[in-house]
Formats: C-alpha cells, structure tokens, sequence
C-alpha cells in the first residue's frame, strides 16, 4: 500500500532565518516583559495590552507560516480578525467610543471582498469556503456586542451590520451544501 502525501512537504529553512527567528523570538519576550512591567509600575491604562497583541501579530504574520492552508484566504482573514481584535483592544484599553462605527465598516469590507474573490474564482479548486463562513460568523457574533441600546444611536454601524447579516445569509443560502459538506468532512463524519 502507497499511502498518498495530502499535506505539503516543508521547505528545508536556512540556519540564517531560524537564527534570525530565534533572536526575534528573544526581543520579542524580553519587549512583552519590559512592556508589561513598565505598565504595572506607571499604573497607566493598559496600553500593554494593545503592545503584546501587535507583537503577536507581528510575529504570526512575519515568522509563523501555516504549512496546510496558506493561500490569499486564510491570510486576508487572519488580517481582518487580527485588526478588528486591535482595534476593539483599543477601544477598550485606550480610547473609547469609535470601534462601534469602525469594526464593522472593517468586518463588512473584508467580509465583501472575500465573497467577492470567492464568487470570482468559483470554478477553480482554490476555494475556502469555510474560511469565509467562519469570517462571517464572527462578523454576526459582533453585532450584539455593539448594538445593546433601543433606539438605536449609531445608524451607520447598524447599517453595517445588516449588510453583514445580509452578506453571510447571501452566502449560506447560495452554498448550503458546500457548507454542510465542509463542516462534515472537518468533523470527519460519514459524507
């Protein structure tokens, strides 16, 4: 029996790059660490939080590749969660009361943009459907967290959020067994 190799064999990497990402990886603690404690000593609002995000994300996007699904999909959507969560990490521990306009205006154009490659290359066998839904998933999940009040005071984010609504039922609706098919087949049950 020949099994077949589904996942990508890994490019050997240069002792130069991992040298490189180890003395990252040290800068990187050693900044968490100075940025923490200096917080924790000035009593400060919590700008260390918004520090240690950025560097994560920094560190994801420039040293920390996935080998599986690697592809302009699952970058652009890391991208767009890893900005919305800064910007409600700012909000929250720096400058309040703009992410209810803003995170959705950025979950709604990143949501529109995937469904729109995604409708562009329907045909070909680059497609990540799941990564769109998840991204549209979490797009609903906001909507509560940023519209609690009747009547409603921010029209604009409300409007936002329906075209996100609208976007993501456009989407199930119109690849409903695509997605019955992808949840089967990552939860491994009988397809």
């Amino acid at each position: 029996m020949n099994p077949k190799i589904i996942y990508p064999i890994p490019k050997r990497q240069s002792s130069l790059y991992l040298k490189l990402r180890n003395i990252f990886r040290i800068v990187f603690l050693i900044a968490s660490i100075v940025c923490v404690a200096v917080n924790i000593i000035t009593a400060d609002k919590a700008w260390s939080v918004v520090v240690l995000w950025s560097l994560y994300g920094l560190w994801q996007f420039a040293f920390s590749f996935k080998l599986v699904e690697f592809s302009f999909y699952s970058l652009f959507i890391r991208v767009i969660i890893f900005c919305a969560v800064l910007l409600v990490l700012i909000d929250k521990f720096l400058i309040s009361g703009w992410a209810s306009l803003v995170v959705p205006i950025v979950l709604f154009s990143g949501l529109l943009i995937m469904f729109i490659y995604y409708l562009v290359t329907y045909n070909k066998k680059e497609r990540h459907l799941m990564s769109i839904f998840v991204l549209g998933l979490l797009s609903i999940i906001q909507i509560p967290f940023y519209n609690h009040t009747w009547p409603i005071e921010n029209w604009l984010a409300f409007a936002f959020q329906i075209g996100i609504f609208v976007l993501f039922i456009i989407l199930v609706i119109s690849n409903w067994k695509d997605i019955l098919f992808e949840i089967k087949a990552r939860f491994m049950t009988k397809v």
